[in-house]
């Protein structure tokens, strides 16, 4: 009788380990359907390096990106368009694209466009198997006889080999065997094909596995035993998980209904994810650790509603994170992922939905949940334990906030007003101390222990005290009937950096200092740094001496500083789910915030801005959650959270390790041309290596960006285009498409980044360049450069010009100074000498004996006046010649004439030059009429001054000379007249080369000023 007991309870015990203990340890398969490929009848799937997938089916060939599915006919650029059904596709590490279509084999290559039909000699039968193995394609095609093929992938232009064909039967599928070799299923036979081309007849009764990993090739193993697991005496077969440790016999653990099969399923199709095996059943996905413990493996069963009586299939997704099943060729796609849950709900006994107000821990370690439903516990041994009624007698009204002290005791609000203290199984009231009437049948919505110890209650009624040793309670400014707290309802206390407590109101903010009763309101009615858009408030946290978080109603959430006024508002239009704001936690570091909102649970980082939504596709109980009602379990490092629809918990920092990063691709590209007036979409390779032009008139350009891991519409978008200054994020959502219009004419780079519905960030960000271009004429380098050509041609016409007037001036100057020279030799040669002969024969008479006395003075002025006269023809002929003496020589000139001039009369003559007269850059006009000047001026001394002394000053005028020649005789008796011809002679001599003639009056004696050059 004891043995059969003791095997009994070893029964017993070995089932509960098989059916409890790993459960703890398994990982969820989170499922849901793809609402894309669901409408489509999949027959076969294959994914490229960039993270495309590649979809048969029977409506044609598809490229699909995790949005949206594009026909192949979309995509070809060059080449035919085939129609019809595709049948199977594969895609080469090229990125080549292998495909059986209803005409035969065709290959296409996204990156350019290109489709081209491959060759096969002409038979019935279509292509039913594609095989890439060993750099080569494998093709399976026909029906009595059937064939296949092999198409080196290093020459994928040359016509495929025929390498086998069978007079009966169909190729189904080719397989790589797990030796290398290859396998040929048909309908009712199979082939292992050989190196020399032959082919060995496979038993009938064999058995078929197919194993394949996430990072390897698939290898199929035919056999008529069943398929050993990694690790321990185990094995299965298409419906059975056997441990068999001989000698013992085998024992069978687990059995299911195996899955539809022909010759293109394997009869076990195994996925290997994450060190767990993935296998159809009827109905169902099967799921099976491989790693290595201690206990016997557990078969998981999840139900699948896969259409029934067709072939079922599984296979990877385009990034190999999860897993597709699908009934081939018909429509109803599942997503698989094999992911940590990040949320838990927490079951209720009888299955009641709870709406949640309190959560926290009792001094046993249960978990205590009030609700309007009653106040519910937890086992404190299980953290997925149901929840069930508290036992024994409990406060009937509904617990609304709660507070734990340092010794595991709770302080209770509840919705009747009143305050409760619970010890163990005990409830004590804090008693009303007041000197009015009990404030009573008004909710106490908060309650907060500071970091002095003191106790604070809020609640319809206003702000309360806590005195804990005595259990009494006391309105804070009883007395003050004014006082604005006890008119208000208070949502939610906190306590600040300097003691101060922080109230959210439904009239807006208050900071209190209890010690000195200060109180600052902040609300829409105050002004500056108090303002607040709404002035309804549900909660408050105070995080630092600058950051107070307010949850609002009506206006998201708020960042508050109290000196400065509002700094940040995360709204709906900002990426938050929902405008009203439930909760706000900060668990430690408290780098994190959670904020509770009526559609769901807000992860966000305020430093990097990053958000994660939590919703009840994540596994949370309810996305409605109440105000107040979440708490963070320190002690274990849980946060729970409830609403009006259970409670559920998560673990913060495993959160961030619970999705896979995936890949950001760009999809597509629609732009609109102005030249002509079209729109045109490219669907690109998952980048824009070329980057993008916008032309003059073109309208816009969108972007089509997707994700490559099959994380669904949750997953956001940010953008910014740099180039144009500071450039921030903007945000795009869970919109996938990207708009660009209006840019100025510049070079911009366009950045986009992307994060999963948890808030993992993409693997990578996309950096498109963005050129935008403008018309010719608008362009400031032709403005400029036409600027420049007007501004050279202009200038090159005044040079021109210039250059014209100055030869013209020139021919001009040397045709005078030619005729000049020739009077001036005409007169030295012709005049000259006869005025030189009158004055020699004239000298030569008076000289002599001969000559009448009355005679004599005569010949002694006709000697004179001739000497004069060829003087003054010296002088002319001096005037007329196209060279002078340089200044130096002039002034010595003009010392010899008033010598010769004046002494002989007795008249003293002095000079007096300033020694930078030498260097003046008089030019041969200015010291002509210079010298000519001088003459007139010392000929008028001679005839009409009757002076006895002559002085002569020559000094600089810049770069002119400045002449002053003074006599000391008798003033004229009337001004001097320019109307007199030697006067009028020195201003037209002065005039002709810019100078001028002054004769300022003097008290005695007679001055000539002249200025000649400059």
């Amino acid at each position: 009788m004891l043995p059969e007991l003791l095997r009994t309870m070893c029964a017993l015990l070995g089932g509960w380990l098989l059916l409890a203990g790993p459960a703890a340890r398994a990982q969820p398969l989170e499922q849901q359907p793809d609402r894309v490929l669901s409408t489509v009848g999949l027959r076969d799937v294959s994914s490229d390096a960039a993270g495309f997938a590649w979809v048969a089916t029977r409506q044609g060939l598809f490229r699909y990106d995790g949005r949206q599915l594009v026909p192949l006919g979309q995509l070809i650029r060059q080449g035919p368009h085939p129609a019809g059904e595709a049948t199977r596709v594969v895609v080469d590490p090229t990125g080549t694209v292998w495909m059986g279509l209803s005409g035969g084999l065709y290959a296409f290559v996204p990156a350019t466009g290109e489709l081209r039909q491959v060759l096969l000699p002409p038979r019935s039968g279509q292509l039913n198997a594609l095989l890439l193995h060993r750099g080569a394609l494998w093709i399976g095609r026909g029906l009595d006889p059937c064939q296949v093929f092999r198409l080196p992938l290093r020459q994928p232009r040359q016509p495929p080999r025929l390498v086998w064909q069978h007079p009966q039967g169909i190729v189904r599928a080719i397989e790589p065997d797990s030796a290398g070799g290859l396998l040929v299923f048909g309908d009712k036979q199979s082939w292992r094909l050989l190196p020399g081309g032959q082919a060995q007849p496979v038993a009938t009764h064999s058995h078929r596995y197919r194993v394949q990993a996430a990072g390897g090739p698939r290898r199929t193993q035919v056999a008529d035993h069943p398929l050993r697991l990694p690790h321990g005496p185990y094995y299965l077969t298409d419906s059975t998980l056997v441990a068999h440790r001989p000698p013992q016999p085998p024992r069978v653990l687990a059995h299911w209904r195996r899955s539809i099969s022909s010759a293109a399923v394997p009869r076990l199709n195994v996925l290997e994810l994450d060190s767990t095996w993935y296998w159809l059943g009827t109905g169902e996905v099967l799921a099976l650790s491989i790693r290595r413990q201690r206990q016997p493996p557990v078969l998981q069963h999840f139900p699948l509603s896969l259409a029934r009586g067709w072939n079922g299939w599984l296979c990877f997704n385009r990034d190999r994170t999860g897993l597709w099943a699908f009934a081939e060729g018909m429509p109803g796609v599942f997503t698989l992922q094999p992911r940590p849950a990040a949320v838990q709900a927490l079951p209720v006994a009888g299955g009641q939905r709870l709406s949640t107000r309190v959560i926290n821990r009792l001094a046993d370690g249960r978990l205590v949940v009030g609700s309007y439903a009653g106040t519910f516990t937890q086992a404190a041994d299980s953290p997925l334990a149901p929840l069930r009624p508290w036992p024994g007698e409990a406060p009937t009204t509904v617990w609304f906030c709660s507070l734990r002290l340092p010794d595991a005791r709770l302080v209770i609000g509840l919705e009747d007003g009143h305050v409760r203290l619970l010890t163990g199984a005990r409830f004590e009231d804090f008693v009303w101390a007041g000197p009015h009437p009990t404030p009573s049948g008004k909710a106490t919505f908060c309650l907060l222990r500071t970091r002095a110890g003191q106790l604070w209650a809020g609640g319809q009624q206003g702000l309360f005290r806590l005195d804990l040793p005595h259990r009494t309670r006391t309105r804070y400014r009883e007395g003050d009937a004014a006082w604005p707290l006890h008119h208000c309802e208070i949502e939610a206390l906190s306590e600040g950096a300097g003691g101060e407590l922080w109230l959210a109101t439904n009239q807006g903010l208050y900071g209190l200092q209890p010690a000195t009763g200060a109180l600052r309101h902040y609300g829409p009615t105050e002004a500056g740094a108090h303002h607040l858009p709404t002035a309804l408030l549900r909660c408050v946290l105070a995080t630092h001496r600058d950051s107070v978080w307010l949850g609002t109603t009506d206006q998201g959430l708020l960042l508050l500083h109290p000196g400065r006024g509002v700094r940040q508002q995360l709204t709906q239009g900002q990426g938050l789910p929902h405008a009203t704001v439930s909760f706000v936690l900060a668990p430690p570091p408290g780098r994190v915030l959670w904020v509770g909102t009526d559609a769901g649970l807000v992860r966000y980082e305020p430093r990097t801005g990053r958000r994660s939504d939590l919703t009840t596709a994540e596994g949370l109980a309810t996305n409605e959650l109440n105000r107040q009602s979440a708490w963070y379990d320190s002690a274990r490092q849980r946060l729970y959270v409830g609403g009006v629809g259970g409670l559920s918990y998560l673990e913060p920092q495993a959160l961030a390790a619970a999705e896979y990063r995936p890949r950001l691709l760009l999809t597509a590209l629609t732009q609109h041309h102005a030249q002509p007036d079209t729109i045109r979409t490219d669907y690109l390779t998952g980048t824009l290596p070329q980057g993008l032009e916008l032309a003059p008139g073109d309208a816009f350009a969108d972007l089509t960006i997707s994700l490559s891991d099959d994380v669904g519409p949750e997953g956001r978008f940010a953008y910014r285009l740099l180039g144009t200054g500071r450039a921030p994020w903007q945000e795009l959502g869970t919109g996938n498409r990207l708009r660009l219009q209006g840019l100025e004419p510049g070079d911009y780079t366009l950045e986009i980044k992307a994060e999963t519905g948890l808030g993992t960030p993409a693997r990578n960000v996309l950096r498109v360049p963005v050129h935008a271009r403008t018309y010719w004429w608008r362009r400031p380098g032709v403005w400029a450069s036409l600027t420049a050509l007007l501004m050279a041609l202009a200038a090159g016409g005044v040079y021109g010009w210039q250059q014209r007037r100055a030869r013209q001036r020139e021919q001009q100057w040397q045709a005078e100074r030619a005729l000049r020279q020739r009077i001036a030799v005409d007169l030295h040669d012709d005049v000259g000498n006869l005025l030189t002969q009158i004055s020699l024969q004239s000298g030569l008479l008076r000289e002599s004996s001969l000559l009448p006395a009355p005679l004599v003075a005569r010949v002694e002025t006709l000697t004179t006046t001739a000497r004069r006269a060829t003087q003054q023809m010296s002088d002319a002929i001096w005037g007329l010649s196209a060279t002078a003496p340089t200044l130096p020589e002039l002034l010595v000139h003009m010392r010899d004439h008033a010598y010769e001039v004046l002494q002989p009369l007795g008249i003293e003559v002095s000079f007096d030059t300033h020694p930078a007269v030498a260097g003046l850059p008089l030019s041969v006009e200015a010291r002509q009429a210079l010298y000519l000047i001088f003459k007139e001026a010392l000929h008028n001394v001679v005839k009409h001054a009757h002076a006895t002394e002559v002085h002569v000053q020559l000094t600089p005028a810049g770069r002119a000379l400045a002449l002053t020649i003074r006599n000391d005789g008798p003033p004229p008796a009337a001004p001097a007249r320019a109307e007199g011809q030697g006067l009028a002679s020195m201003q037209a001599r002065a005039a002709a080369v810019g100078g001028r003639v002054a004769y300022p009056v003097q008290a005695n004696g007679f001055v000539v000023e002249a200025v000649v050059g400059g």
